[in-house]
């Protein structure tokens, strides 16, 4: 059992720079590759260390994904309670017209750095940069990321970051 044990944390949290081999959500490894890579690069850009592919953030994600495209494709984020509370720092994208892979959602997350100017994250400046800051946020090590398909084919994915960022009146690194 311990041996067990051992092996699942050790697959949980893959070190930065190692090749996902299995996301833990819908998500193929070579997509979930390019998503980590392409969040690591943005990272990169403000000298905040790597993220780690995540597997139980996947699941976490996926669940979400598929809980949110068997409503009706409402997009929402998890709520602060209930069964479904959020755990994890969160961001998501819904696409529509053709497919949408966890890269696109992050760039459309990436294309608020243009509204970005360094300094705490506020009540005013959260929604048009809180996707980005949430991406670059120093203390968050973990990334996982799920997506699901809407039954009028428009997509859902989510990333989840741990720990969590965005606090209030704090800088993202």
């Amino acid at each position: 059992m311990k041996k067990l044990l051992s092996l699942l944390l050790a697959i949980a949290a893959l070190p930065a720079g190692a090749q996902i081999r299995s996301t833990g959500s819908a998500i193929p490894p070579a997509e979930a590759q390019a998503a980590l890579d392409f969040h690591n690069g943005i990272r990169a850009e403000v000298g905040t260390a790597p993220l780690r592919w995540s597997q139980s953030l996947s699941a976490y994600a996926q669940a979400w994904a598929q809980e949110q495209a068997d409503r009706g494709c409402n997009m929402q984020h998890r709520p602060a309670g209930g069964a479904w509370a959020q755990q994890y720092g969160e961001n998501l994208f819904w696409g529509n017209g053709r497919y949408f892979d966890a890269t696109d959602a992050a760039k459309a997350w990436y294309g608020e750095k243009k509204d970005f100017v360094y300094g705490p994250v506020t009540a005013t400046n959260f929604s048009k940069v809180g996707h980005y800051t949430q991406m670059i946020w120093s203390a968050s090590t973990e990334l996982g990321m799920g997506a699901a398909r809407c039954r009028n084919g428009a997509w859902i994915i989510v990333a989840n970051y741990s720990p969590r960022g965005n606090f209030l009146d704090v800088k993202p690194y």
